[in-house]
């Protein structure tokens, strides 16, 4: 039974899609509202968080995870993501929003069907029987941020190597450009199947996808 005192709200898309910059300019917005409305429902805490690593436990996930120095196979990969997921929940989801506080969470379930499932080419009844005992509190609102594959990819790839971050980070930028053309199906396909959730055009100035994005999440504030 889903409880729906506060608000679960999640950004995804393929890397370098922009969801972390979006993710956090909602957070941002978001609190400059409630500041100019203190006595009205809005008047919550903003809780901005992400899969992997958004706990003390999913950090280690995240770094096996993301890191080129693991060479784990990808069904390992799927589970780690699943464990992850399941400390999140328990541990941040589900306890915020009882509190009627705001969630936006950087990436949830349909990163790992879009990269796991289809780009990984996994058996979704895996996916499925673990999603079903990992995940209490489903979103209220899912935005995917579609971009063109070639400009996303190449986005990542520059931001982690002028960081010098490739080795420790850029396992999944580092995949081929039809690995990421599988990845983009399935957010298409996930966004197609699933309610709840939007599609937001990525090709776009960050200002226009901001503001679309906050026309959405208006709508269930």
């Amino acid at each position: 039974m889903q409880n729906r005192k506060g608000l679960f709200i999640t950004i995804d898309g393929i890397d370098g899609c922009g969801k972390s910059s979006q993710a956090r300019k909602l957070a941002a917005d978001l609190k400059e509202k409630a500041l100019k409305k203190p006595d009205s429902a809005e008047q919550r805490e903003i809780i901005l968080t992400k899969e992997p690593g958004g706990t003390k436990a999913g950090k280690i996930f995240r770094d096996l995870l993301i890191s080129s120095e693991y060479d784990l196979d990808p069904i390992t990969e799927l589970l780690l993501y699943c464990a992850d997921r399941r400390e999140h929940q328990n541990k941040v989801v589900i306890p915020e929003t009882e509190r009627e506080n705001i969630v936006i969470c950087d990436r949830f379930i349909m990163s790992t069907y879009a990269y796991q499932i289809f780009g990984r080419r996994l058996d979704s009844g895996i996916l499925e029987y673990l999603t079903a005992r990992t995940i209490n509190r489903m979103p209220d609102l899912s935005i995917i941020i579609d971009v063109d594959i070639d400009t996303a990819v190449a986005r990542a790839r520059k931001r982690l190597e002028r960081d010098f971050r490739m080795h420790q980070e850029g396992k999944f930028e580092q995949m081929p450009g039809q690995f990421f053309e599988r990845v983009r199906e399935g957010f298409l396909w996930y966004a197609n199947n699933h309610k709840d959730t939007v599609i937001i055009d990525g090709n776009r100035s960050f200002n226009d996808v901001n503001k679309d994005i906050m026309r959405q999440v208006d709508k269930i504030l």
